[in-house]
């Protein structure tokens, strides 16, 4: 439905702050949040998912500089709909129990800092259990006095709906309010559900509370409803949640849906007049639509599609699928339905933007990645033209150093693989429009090492993909006799060490290829066994998919290794070999006898954010082709919602422990994070159409001049097109401030505006000079 702020039809001319639009130009989005790929992963070509790829960025703008804001999963949930920064038990998805995350009492109510500057805690939750607190003692479900986006929505008359694929497939999986885990009886204050499975969950069907099941692949993760009090409520029955939509509760049918309930889903919706469908859409595919599961435990869509690649929309969506592979080509499948469905509906055609984006980056490698980027295979050396970072395939003299003895609690520098994840840790967003390399960690995970430049905490990031060296006082099974293996002070370094692993492969005698499940980690462990030359070692690695398999068991890439000696020399089986043995792993500087150095260990690079994923908008407010290359995170997208429905001028302004719903932290209706100062929304580099007449065309398509695949690039913010954006986010630390004049909220720079002026001017000259000339003539003839 239209938002009551845009229903009376007049509308100003003024634009919405720094977005470039005019109020009620945006009336419907359709936010569709994806799972654990990076941008290299997805816009490069490495996973060949090519509607993703090609197909919907040539409709609309690709934005090749977002991020998330932290790992792993649940915890970027939050940060989308509340602001509100990383904590130990989001960032493990809840995996212990669902319960209270504390009290309003545990609200920060003063600024810690620069007003909402980079240390500002003002607005967020500093857990009972204190910062850095272990997986188990924080809490999932945020205190009432945490509003969200679909609060503010409320409270301004903004219609909005939450759907999920899945929802509600399994009884009593996700049946609490909003969807959450467990029974309808199940909630966080007075009967908290456990993440484990009982032996009477099982006997009721019931296998993952926290991954999918053949029959349902929702995963309540992976939707933000059910996590805050504001929603559900604190008695059990939504009827007290911290605001309240015309009509109803927050969680009741008409805003918590099954995607593909037959008449409250979303193809039903899209089938209404626009002014009926909601004006916000939050769309969470399931665990394998999502591109989060390599493989399907359940179906992928892959059955309603026929040879060409084309949705048949006559077969039913329960049609068994002929394939279980998931990851990016399962995702391609579900967009490839759905995405056609939301353009041809009214709804989209009346002020219509669609937002694909993903909850976090994973590293562009097996088992996140069907292909590496490292791989000299044709797929990923064509990619690598395409990747926002340079990757460095590591070659056994890498490891060198990891066999050193180095002095106690110090460390060699981390090798190129470790290089590689750590890219997926950055964060990214832009203050005052120039893009910086930092996001504020809130309370609950800060950054700091020790005097060795040793990390001491996860942060953001939560040591996302790279493994730390042991805590001397958390990690004890794996600290040595004298501790100078380890870190004092160091917490929840999540720290892990492989033990000998018995591999099974495929190798003739004379080759130095061999087929086996080995991924990126293993390269340089050693490798024995019959037919295999002493002194062999893990070389270079290849993961080749995805293969579209039968059964969700089967191995969905092709792996393979290059055995080779300490030098890097390729070495030749002796004989045929249908097993190996890889050596155990241990920590770099310390190993113990017959360990090899773990090629993910890093213990001095920080973990600062989600690392860039890439977003795709698609809206006829939007040029086919757009390029930004603009740095924003989660917080950015809250805050360009917030001011595209313009929810401060709602009416719920009632003070809450910090701020209000309508106001937010900072009176202008921004929550948590989404309020720093200077913080850059979505702008005129997004919105490049905003200006144009959209009645004339109102569904995006590509133009004839821009090859479909082939962006057209335009400047960010910040930035200027002589001074693109490098592959880095601390380079635009040094690009041209956004305005700050009366231009600045059209998006216009202020050397563009003085040009326009100049033309106008010269314009009026002209037309005057017209019209004398002409009054001379007509004298003349009289």
């Amino acid at each position: 439905m239209v938002p009551a702020a845009f229903a009376s039809g007049t509308q100003t001319t003024d634009t919405i702050t720094q977005t470039g639009l005019k109020p009620g130009q945006v009336k419907h989005v359709w936010t569709i949040v994806l799972e654990n790929k990076s941008y290299d992963a997805t816009f490069t070509g490495l996973n060949q998912n090519s509607y993703l790829w090609k197909d919907l960025p040539a409709q609309g703008a690709l934005l090749t500089n977002y991020f998330g804001t932290g790992h792993y999963s649940q915890d970027n949930y939050i940060s989308l709909a509340s602001g509100q920064a990383t904590s130990n038990d989001l960032q493990s998805d809840c995996s212990y129990k669902n319960f209270d995350f504390g009290t309003n009492k545990n609200i920060v109510a003063s600024h810690t800092g620069a007003n909402f500057g980079r240390t500002d805690n003002f607005g967020q939750l500093l857990s009972p259990a204190g910062a850095n607190a272990a997986n188990g003692e924080n809490g999932c479900t945020f205190p009432k006095d945490i509003p969200t986006l679909f609060n503010q929505f409320d409270a301004a008359g903004v219609s909005w709906k939450g759907y999920a694929q899945d929802l509600h497939n399994q009884p009593g999986r996700e049946d609490a309010l909003g969807g959450g885990p467990g029974t309808a009886a199940n909630n966080p204050t007075t009967n908290p559900r456990v993440m484990s499975t009982s032996a009477s969950d099982k006997a009721n069907g019931i296998t993952s509370f926290t991954g999918a099941q053949s029959n349902d692949q929702y995963v309540a993760k992976h939707f933000p409803f059910p996590w805050f009090h504001s929603i559900i409520g604190d008695d059990n029955t939504g009827k007290d949640a911290l605001t309240a939509p015309a009509g109803g509760t927050m969680t009741d049918a008409n805003h918590i849906a099954n995607l593909d309930d037959p008449s409250l889903g979303l193809i039903s919706d899209l089938k209404k007049p626009a002014d009926q469908v909601p004006a916000f859409n939050w769309i969470t595919p399931n665990n394998c639509s999502d591109a989060h599961d390599p493989t399907c435990v359940g179906n992928n869509l892959s059955g309603v599609f026929d040879a060409n690649g084309n949705p048949n929309y006559a077969l039913p969506l329960t049609t068994p699928p002929t394939n279980h592979t998931g990851g990016l080509y399962a995702a391609d499948l579900w967009l490839k339905y759905y995405i056609p469905l939301i353009e041809r509906s009214a709804a989209f055609k009346d002020g219509g933007l669609i937002d694909v984006t993903f909850d976090e980056a994973n590293p562009p490698f097996y088992s996140m990645s069907f292909n590496n980027a490292t791989d000299q295979t044709k797929v990923a050396q064509d990619a690598a033209g395409n990747e926002r970072y340079s990757y460095k395939t590591p070659t056994i003299k890498d490891f060198a150093e990891g066999y050193k003895q180095y002095s106690a609690n110090t460390f060699p520098a981390p090798g190129p693989m470790a290089q590689n994840y750590i890219k997926a840790d950055l964060a990214g967003q832009s203050i005052n429009g120039k893009g910086v390399d930092w996001e504020p960690t809130g309370p609950n995970t800060p950054l700091a090492a020790d005097e060795n430049g040793n990390q001491l905490y996860p942060g953001p990031g939560d040591n996302g993909y790279i493994t730390r060296p042991p805590s001397c006082e958390q990690d004890t099974t794996l600290v040595n006799a004298d501790k100078s293996n380890c870190v004092s002070g160091a917490k929840n370094t999540s720290s892990s060490f492989s033990g000998a692993k018995d591999l099974a492969v495929t190798a003739a005698a004379g080759t130095d290829t061999l087929q086996g499940a080995v991924s990126v980690s293993d390269i340089g462990r050693a490798v024995t066994g019959a037919g295999i030359p002493a002194g062999a070692f893990v070389g270079s690695v290849a993961n080749e998919g995805p293969n579209l398999v039968v059964k969700p068991s089967d191995p969905v890439t092709n792996a393979s290794f290059k055995l080779v000696d300490q030098q890097g020399n390729a070495l030749k089986t002796t004989a045929a070999v249908a097993d190996v043995t890889l050596s155990a792993t241990g920590v770099p500087g310390h190993l113990n006898p017959g360990e090899s150095p773990l090629s993910t260990f890093d213990a001095q690079d920080a973990t600062p954010g989600g690392g860039d994923s890439g977003s795709v908008l698609i809206s006829p407010l939007i040029k086919p082709g757009t390029v930004s290359s603009t740095y924003y995170n989660h917080y950015s997208w809250l805050r360009t919602m917030e001011d595209i429905f313009q929810v401060v001028k709602g009416n719920d302004t009632k003070q809450l422990t910090a701020g209000s719903v309508s106001g937010g932290l900072d009176g202008l209706g921004h929550l948590g994070f989404a309020a720093q100062d200077g913080l850059t929304p979505f702008g005129a580099d997004v919105f490049t159409n905003a200006a144009v007449d959209q009645t004339a065309n109102p569904t995006p398509t590509p133009t004839k001049t821009t090859p479909a695949g082939t962006p057209t690039q335009t400047a960010p913010q910040g930035t200027s097109p002589s001074n693109p954006a490098s592959k880095h986010p601390e380079v635009n630390a040094a690009a041209k401030p956004q305005a700050s004049g009366p231009l600045a909220s059209t998006g216009v720079d202020m050397t563009t505006g003085i040009a326009l002026l100049v033309a106008a001017l010269a314009l009026i000259v002209g037309g005057v000079t017209v019209l004398l000339v002409r009054r001379r003539h007509e004298a003349h003839e009289a």
